[in-house]
């Protein structure tokens, strides 16, 4: 018998692996628990809802959606960076569950989870959580006189392996290239050539924002959604507002879900 994985459970071991190694490299208990949180709190809320309710949801979307957060929520420690990731684990989840259409999620949810997270997190005074995507970036060593991160390589092993099947290269190249004329001209090409050698940026653009869920499937709608996320994303970096990527991310979900809504409204408007 051939072993070959769906789709989805390549995805969740691809970020089981990146975020193996992303943990290994940054050992510690505030790492180590941070997990525990992300994952632990997830699985006990699939569980739980799988239990009580009448959803049914596939178990290896559930742990996409934790590793996610794990991996661009900062591990610290204190109260509030426990809290923090339990908060929007239970918001993410719970969104999986119960907000969506036609099956599918209207915005990403671990995005959706740490904004709402921050913005319980401001109503009672704490600082706001650190999205430093530290899991989207680590491990920079020397190749030949040029530094890359480690977490570049896993990338690309996604990129070009994984990342085909779900058809995604307009978005991504779209998204890529109104980013880089925008970046350059709110900094510089040194600026720019740091950017393009990081791996978060593509971690954002070809797990995030091409997330197949919650972005569009045809061709130019692709380009439409990664021009405006990209967009977004500038407008927020060039004023220093909070979390960029993440708005921009959700930005651009909301763009998606009006592609999918269009033809309901129009059959609604001529019944």
């Amino acid at each position: 018998m051939k072993f070959k994985l769906d789709p989805i459970k390549r995805f969740a071991l691809f970020l089981s692996v990146f975020a193996a190694v992303a943990l290994g490299y940054n050992w510690g208990s505030a790492s180590v628990l941070h997990l525990g949180l992300t994952l632990g709190f997830g699985l006990l809320l699939y569980a739980f809802y799988t239990r009580f309710s009448s959803k049914r949801k596939n178990i290896w979307d559930t742990v996409v959606t934790c590793l996610l957060i794990f991996l661009v929520l900062h591990p610290a420690g204190g109260l509030p960076a426990l809290v923090y990731p339990v908060l929007a684990t239970v918001t993410a989840i719970t969104l999986k569950f119960f907000v969506e259409w036609k099956n599918s999620p209207i915005i990403n949810p671990a995005a959706t989870g740490i904004l709402i997270s921050a913005g319980l997190g401001a109503i009672v005074g704490w600082d706001l959580p650190f999205a430093s995507w530290w899991g989207a970036s680590f491990w920079v060593v020397n190749f030949w006189g040029v530094e890359l991160p480690i977490s570049l390589l896993l990338m690309a092993v996604w990129i070009f392996g994984g990342f085909a099947v779900w058809r995604k290269f307009p978005l991504v190249v779209s998204f890529l290239a109104v980013f880089a004329v925008l970046h350059y001209l709110r900094t510089d090409a040194e600026a720019l050539r740091f950017t393009f050698m990081d791996s978060f940026i593509y971690f954002f653009a070809c797990i995030m924002l091409a997330e197949p869920k919650t972005s569009p499937f045809l061709p130019w709608k692709q380009v439409a959604y990664g021009a405006m996320a990209a967009g977004i994303f500038g407008i927020f970096a060039q004023f220093s507002l909070p979390y960029p990527e993440l708005f921009a991310l959700i930005g651009a979900n909301l763009v998606s879900a009006g592609f999918k809504w269009e033809p309901a409204f129009k059959q609604t408007a001529t019944t």
